[in-house]
């Protein structure tokens, strides 16, 4: 989900819908939002065709109606937050996910805490979850009552020191939000790990570009896992049966040259923030070739959409489509400068677009 992955005082934004529809890259562009963004989290809809979203650079959490233009900021942004906060003021919201009826899960990256809300946009209370393999937030919901949560501590931490843990599979917790009870229902394989040189320090990372599992769940319990390695799509029910589906064939891309400079380059940019030297010598582990996907969102009626890795930068996403039976559908090519961002009913889909400055608004397509 996610992911996303995925906010200040942007009350001014209005969300428009266009007078026509526009067809582009495989699908019709129904409205978008006038304005950019900096930065956007998912989008979650609500019912009416509403939308809530997080602007993840001002730190905003807004809601906004597709038929009216009207968009509203929620809540507060505060720089520090205390104990027993109420639910209406955050730090850093970063994801959104929709729960049971019409409440609304909001993910405070900063915080470390998730607070509900309803869809008309009112704060409701904090989300009490059971502490489980560390701080990182939950967030995947189904509408049943379990958030669901990758326990990376087996793979970060927890054994005797220094002793590095490479399990063979990490597993998928699943909590029950009301009585805390914890039981695992999946495993997502292992990354692949390499070593990684800071300066004079060599420590171990995991390799960029390698394939990674991704783990979702339908409304009703149903999950899915998006295997890396396999390419493909396996299910399992809410009684705990599993349906593995069936791997496609993808073009291997190469890692070139050019993509290990940009991530490269990427981590110098980020470590500004934290003092890093702009001269420290950095070298990374990267696999051979790109994963045959990227990213995995899944739709509420159960198709699950893997993002293809692009060639450049700035090349249109794709996505390979596959349905409840793991079965490869089809290929969905995005506009430029668009990438999934969330789905709603009736084949809505959200993206976030980029605009010629370079920032991002959100738009609602359908496909054709």
């Amino acid at each position: 989900m996610k992911v996303s992955h995925s906010l200040g005082v942007v009350a001014l934004l209005g969300l428009i819908a266009c007078s026509s529809a526009e067809s582009q890259g495989g699908m019709t562009l129904e409205a978008k939002l006038p304005t950019s963004y900096a930065q956007l989290s998912n989008v979650v809809e609500l019912g009416g065709g509403r939308v809530m979203f997080a602007e993840t650079k001002d730190k905003l959490f807004l809601s906004a109606d597709l038929a009216s233009g009207k968009v509203d900021t929620l809540g507060t942004r505060v720089d520090s937050l205390p104990p027993n906060a109420p639910a209406s003021q955050y730090k850093f919201p970063g994801w959104v996910a929709h729960l049971a009826g019409d409440t609304v899960a909001l993910v405070d990256f900063s915080a470390q805490r998730t607070t509900l809300w309803d869809e008309q946009g009112r704060p409701l209370r904090e989300l009490a979850i059971a502490p489980v393999a560390g701080s990182a937030p939950v967030l995947v919901y189904d509408a049943v009552g379990h958030g669901y949560k990758i326990d990376y501590q087996t793979i970060l931490g927890g054994g005797e020191p220094g002793q590095t843990i490479r399990p063979d599979s990490i597993p998928v917790l699943r909590i029950n939000l009301r009585s805390g009870a914890i039981d695992t229902v999946a495993r997502l394989a292992a990354p692949e790990f390499g070593d990684a040189t800071f300066g004079d320090q060599v420590q171990q990372a995991a390799k960029v570009f390698a394939p990674n599992d991704f783990f979702g769940v339908l409304p009703n319990g149903t999950a899915w896992v998006a295997r890396g390695r396999e390419n493909r799509v396996d299910w399992r029910s809410p009684d705990g049966k599993w349906t593995v589906g069936k791997s496609q064939e993808y073009a291997r891309q190469p890692v070139t040259q050019g993509d290990r400079d940009r991530v490269v380059a990427q981590v110098r940019e980020q470590g500004k923030q934290f003092g890093m030297p702009q001269d420290l010598p950095i070298k990374y582990p990267f696999a051979e070739n790109k994963p045959p996907f990227d990213f995995a969102l899944g739709r509420p009626t159960g198709d699950v959409w893997l993002q293809r890795p692009r060639s450049k930068e700035d090349a249109p996403a794709s996505y390979d489509v596959f349905d409840r039976q793991g079965k490869w559908r089809r290929t969905v090519a995005f506009p430029q400068g668009t990438t999934l961002a969330g789905f709603g009913n009736d084949g809505a889909i959200y993206g976030t677009i980029r605009n010629a400055d370079g920032r991002r608004t959100v738009g609602r397509f359908r496909l054709k």
